[in-house]
C-alpha cells in the first residue's frame, strides 16, 4: 500500500502529546530475555536427531463425539443406505492401514462418498470367540488380538481423520459385524 502519507489531524496530534508525556522510559540496564529453546536441543532437532519421539495421541486426549447420527446409522444398519465404497485393512500392519485408510478416505471425500465400509478384521481374540469358523485360534498366533479393530476409533479422532469423517459405528453381521465399522465422511 504504497501512496501519500497522510497526516495528522490537529485532534490526533493533541491525543498523541498527552500520550507521549505519560511513556516512561525502560531501565538503563533494561531487561534480559532468555531463549525458551535449548540450543543444542536445537540443533540436534534441525539435524534431525533430538531424540524425542513424537507424542502418541492417546484416547483421553481426543474430543469426545458421538459416532453417528443414531438415525442414520439406523438407516445404515437396516441397509437402506447404500455403502458408498469399502476398503479391507485387515492382514496390513497398523502403520500401513492407518496410511491406506487415510489415503482411502481422501479419495472418497473427493468424489463425494459418504458412507464407507471398513473391514479391520476381528484380531485373533475375535476368531477365538467366532464359533462358525472352523480353524481355532492359538496363543502363538502371530498377531496381537483384534490391533485394527482397536486402533480405528484412535485413528479417527486424529486431526488428519477428523477433517474427513464425522463419524463411525459398527457394522451390521451381514457387513462383517464386529470386524468391520462403517463411517460417515463429511459432506
Amino acid at each position: 500500500m504504497s501512496g501519500p502519507k497522510r497526516t495528522l489531524t490537529p485532534e490526533e496530534r493533541a491525543l498523541w502529546r498527552k500520550v507521549s508525556h505519560t511513556a516512561r522510559p525502560l531501565p538503563a540496564g533494561g531487561m534480559r530475555v532468555q531463549s525458551p529453546v535449548n540450543e543444542e536441543g536445537f540443533a540436534a532437532l534441525l539435524r534431525g536427531r533430538s531424540g524425542a519421539a513424537p507424542a502418541a495421541l492417546n484416547a483421553g486426549s481426543a474430543p469426545r463425539r458421538a459416532p453417528v447420527e443414531r438415525g442414520a446409522e439406523r438407516k445404515v444398519r437396516r441397509g437402506r443406505v447404500e455403502i458408498d465404497a469399502r476398503i479391507d485393512l485387515h492382514g496390513e500392519t497398523a502403520a500401513h492401514a492407518r496410511q491406506m485408510l487415510l489415503a482411502f478416505l481422501s479419495r472418497a471425500a473427493m468424489k463425494g462418498h459418504q458412507t464407507i465400509l471398513v473391514i479391520t478384521g476381528k484380531g485373533a481374540a475375535g476368531r477365538a470367540e467366532d464359533t462358525s469358523r472352523f480353524e481355532p485360534w492359538t496363543p502363538d498366533a502371530p498377531s496381537l488380538p483384534g490391533v485394527l479393530r482397536r486402533s480405528l476409533p484412535l485413528w479417527l479422532a486424529e486431526p488428519d481423520f477428523a477433517v474427513l469423517v464425522s463419524g463411525y459405528a459398527p457394522a451390521h453381521a451381514r457387513h462383517g459385524g464386529a470386524g468391520a465399522f462403517y463411517v460417515m465422511l463429511r459432506a
